[in-house]
């Protein structure tokens, strides 16, 4: 396995789809289906802003999946201190290859740019009824610090 760092926006959006069709399928009211052409659309828009970052694990030739995080600078309010941490945005890796290491290595990735940034802090966040991915992010070591509470009327 490799990682490479990409700004390749056809290649990103083809990666997209399962973690799309997941959100899809766990909140059919929230997340419209995968569509290649709207979602290749918005990551054009996005993959070459600042401090956003994505790296696709490769096999040969094959891609098995990416993840995409961002630099966050926050200044010191009233309310809070100063702070720098990176935000994941999305993790999404083939489904024939989960349980073999890609997803592990590209959050290996992560930290390790965090650690040359001198970055301190990494976040995500997940959908409650994504039990698979509260597993394994709990199984890196994310630890829960915030919940979200919503009241549908």
């Amino acid at each position: 396995m490799k990682l490479i760092r990409t700004q390749d926006a056809e290649l990103i959006a083809r990666l997209n789809e399962p973690v799309q069709n997941l959100h899809h399928d766990l909140y059919p009211d929230l997340f419209k289906p995968y569509d290649f052409k709207a979602v290749h659309v918005y990551f054009i828009n996005v993959i070459h802003k600042a401090h956003h970052h994505f790296v696709v694990c490769m096999q040969g030739e094959t891609p098995l999946g990416y993840i995409w995080y961002e630099e966050i600078k926050r200044e010191e309010t009233a309310f809070s201190s100063a702070r720098n941490y990176i935000y994941i945005h999305q993790v999404s890796v083939e489904e024939s290859q989960r349980g073999k290491g890609v997803g592990r290595a590209l959050f290996n990735d992560v930290r390790a740019f965090a650690k040359r940034r001198d970055i301190r802090k990494i976040g995500l966040d997940y959908w409650v009824k994504n039990r698979s991915a509260k597993h394994i992010y709990e199984k890196l070591g994310f630890v829960l610090e915030k919940e979200v509470a919503y009241l549908t009327l």
